[in-house]
């Protein structure tokens, strides 16, 4: 009816309108978005047509497009808020933030109380790093109805403000709501490890219960059709949501780089719609890319079995974008767990885990659902940042007058029982400063909660200075030369950032833990010979730090020969472990074979 309308009424914007809006509605994106233009050609000042048009075009995917339709749409109607509401959905889908959140702000006028568009405001606030408006708005939304997604998004911004216990409360409540949910129990997991009084014993337990609460089930087929030749060319997969600019890519693009093409075919299993430079650089240099993102672990059982993967090596743990239960589920004959995280995943499915014998001695198997394999050296192979600028030989307290401590670790690190540490350092070492930079600190009151912490040891904030967010990697790797001597974290020490400081001649004291997580400065201290920098007490870190601050000869020269040090040893040895990682693979493949010949 309403095409013969149009047919013979070619100036009935009305019939135009009512017929672009129900092929719309029908999923004939093109054609709808055609009748609504004519009908606005006809009625130019129709908000309604505009608003029609922008629903229809973002549905089609002409996300730029749909942006100017309903702008056009709020121009003539300013205070209609289904419009703001609509444009800021549109925004996050285009990536701006900041715009969306005014969009958001918008609606709220008239319905303050939204209690989803107030998460989905907490979501935008976390996405630029906004972390206490972030909080407020989970907890505005959360006050009129709880909703584990945004209990979740709570969690995640209170964890990077380094508030755990608030933080682990909020994931309880969340999982008590929904038990089943196995991102909002990963996110416990991870956060757990930030607490100074998990032991292992207890995370082993808790990461136990991941697979038991969500009652992911293996599939009844168990069996492989691999060629079960121990002497073959092995197909690697490797499974992560960070082939991007991410810690972990620092240590994965120097394994992808250097695999022996004649003895490994590989597959990157990348599980994130986010993209950029480090994204492509890896794609060069992988066999095979598999974008993942879109799949649900069904599809993505179905797409490693049909790639015949032996060996299929997670990257995340239950880190943020994992697929844990896609290895659940075992599409590989052999699963490993390896770089991600610093625990155990607690699968039944995973049958072993990378690591080294500084960061797990040999009475840490138990520690563990996986049996552990330990390398020869160290668990990781750093590769520096390309076009790292040169190491700050001169300690900058030379010219300061005073020496300056550095963390750039992440903000969810620095615990109570670490800012207590600091800051008796701190008091025996006069006028001494400490410089932390992380991008929680970009947020004024994640500085603020942090400046109060070290205010409740007598640390005035005169002695500290907070960077956030560097601009570019130049920028973050020069400020290293800014500190003299850096701090590592516990229980949870870094790794990236302790790479990145001695690479940039700056030595870092390291406190021995008692699990992965607190081993890691272990491990690649004592891989370059640095072991004098390690100390297994808070009163031996504090001493080491002290009487390295007050020996300027030794800070000049262990500042001038770390880069060598490291550039020489097999924490930067690429070849060298590459090939011992495929010795790994290759020698759990024989196991495996051998275990079907018998069979």
């Amino acid at each position: 009816m309403l095409a013969r309308i149009c047919e013979k009424e070619h100036r009935n914007g009305e019939a135009w309108f009512l017929r672009g809006t129900i092929l719309g509605k029908m999923g004939n994106f093109q054609y709808a978005a055609d009748c609504l233009r004519r009908a606005i050609k006809l009625r130019p000042r129709d908000a309604l047509g505009y608003f029609n048009l922008g629903n229809t075009l973002a549905a089609g995917g002409q996300l730029d497009d749909a942006a100017a339709a309903y702008q056009t749409a709020q121009i003539l109607t300013p205070c209609q808020p289904d419009i703001a509401r609509a444009l800021a959905r549109l925004e996050v889908k285009r990536g701006r933030f900041g715009s969306a959140i005014q969009q958001y702000c918008r609606y709220l006028e008239a319905h303050p109380n939204d209690p989803d568009v107030l998460g989905n405001l907490g979501a935008c606030y976390f996405h630029l790093g906004e972390l206490e408006a972030a909080v407020k708005s989970y907890e505005g939304s959360l006050r009129q109805r709880l909703e584990p997604g945004y209990m979740d998004g709570l969690g995640a911004a209170l964890c990077r403000q380094g508030r755990i216990s608030e933080a682990l409360d909020v994931y309880r409540q969340a999982i008590k709501l929904q038990p089943g949910n196995a991102r909002l129990y990963s996110n416990l997991l991870l956060t757990l490890n930030y607490l100074p009084e998990s032991d292992s014993e207890y995370l082993l337990k808790q990461h136990q219960l991941w697979e038991r609460c969500n009652g992911i089930v293996a599939p009844q087929n168990s069996s492989f059709c691999n060629t079960p030749d121990p002497k073959r060319r092995l197909r690697i997969g490797y499974v992560s949501p960070d082939f991007r600019t991410h810690s972990v890519a620092y240590f994965v693009e120097v394994l992808l780089a250097n695999h022996d093409k004649t003895q490994v075919e590989t597959y990157a299993y990348f599980c994130s719609s986010r993209s950029d430079e480090t994204t492509e650089r890896l794609r060069v240099v992988t066999h095979h890319w598999r974008d993942m993102a879109s799949l649900d672990d069904e599809a993505a059982f179905e797409q490693i079995r049909a790639d015949s993967i032996d060996i299929l090596v997670d990257l995340a743990g239950h880190t943020a974008g994992n697929r844990l239960p896609l290895f659940r589920k075992k599409p590989a004959p052999l699963q490993i767990t390896y770089l991600g995280y610093p625990a155990t995943t607690g699968l039944d499915a995973m049958d072993y885990r990378l690591t080294d014998a500084f960061a797990d001695p040999r009475n840490y198997d138990d520690h563990y659902s996986e049996e552990l394999i330990r390398l020869p050296g160290c668990f990781i192979c750093y590769s520096p940042p390309i076009g790292s600028p040169p190491a700050a030989v001169v300690p900058p307290a030379t010219k300061a007058g005073y020496v300056t401590f550095g963390s750039f670790n992440n903000q969810a690190k620095i615990n109570s029982d670490v800012i207590g540490v600091w800051s008796r350092l701190l008091h025996t070492v006069p006028d001494s400063r400490l410089l932390l930079k992380n991008p929680s600190l970009t947020d004024a009151e994640t500085a603020s909660y942090c400046r109060v912490g070290f205010s409740k040891h007598g640390i005035g904030p005169e002695r500290l200075e907070l960077i956030g967010l560097a601009p570019t990697m130049e920028d973050h790797m020069n400020t290293y030369g800014r500190v003299d001597i850096a701090l590592d974290t516990f229980p949870y020490n870094g790794t990236t950032t302790t790479c990145e400081a001695l690479w940039m001649g700056v030595p870092v004291i390291s406190l021995a833990g008692r699990s992965h997580a607190g081993r890691v400065g272990v491990s690649i201290l004592s891989t370059i010979g640095m072991e004098d920098l390690l100390a297994d007490s808070s009163e031996g870190y504090v001493l080491r730090a002290h009487d390295l601050a007050n020996d300027v000869q030794r800070l000049t020269k262990l500042r001038g020969l770390l880069r060598t040090r490291m550039h020489n040893s097999q924490l930067c040895d690429a070849q060298r472990f590459v090939r011992e990682l495929e010795s790994v693979y290759r020698d759990i493949w024989r196991r495996w074979c051998a275990g079907q010949q018998k069979s």
